[in-house]
């Protein structure tokens, strides 16, 4: 039983890892150094603000052309993100 918790605990802070990674490469920001002036939350707060303000697309790094992007990856590369680093690890997708 004890093998098991430790691996459940493994996969979900590895889904976690996944998910901050995910967002630092879309910002182009580093969710230890984030600073942002009208928020005061970090890289993960903010990603979430965004997303429930409907606005996941302005964390998007600033110097990157949006319109030669394919939108849908970039928002399912979000979404993917976020549903990454939920805060119950139980709530995070892991498959």
């Amino acid at each position: 039983m004890f093998a098991t918790i430790n691996t459940s605990f493994s996969i979900k802070s590895n889904v976690f890892s996944f998910g901050v990674v995910m967002l630092e490469i879309v910002s182009g920001k580093k969710k230890i150094r984030y600073f942002h002036k009208e928020y005061t939350h970090n890289l993960i707060g903010h990603a979430w603000g965004l997303h429930k303000e409907g606005k996941s697309l302005e964390l998007v790094e600033e110097c990157i052309n949006i319109e030669s992007m394919n939108l849908l990856e970039v928002m399912r590369s979000i979404h993917v993100g976020l549903l990454c680093v939920q805060q119950r690890p139980e709530d995070r997708i892991c498959t």
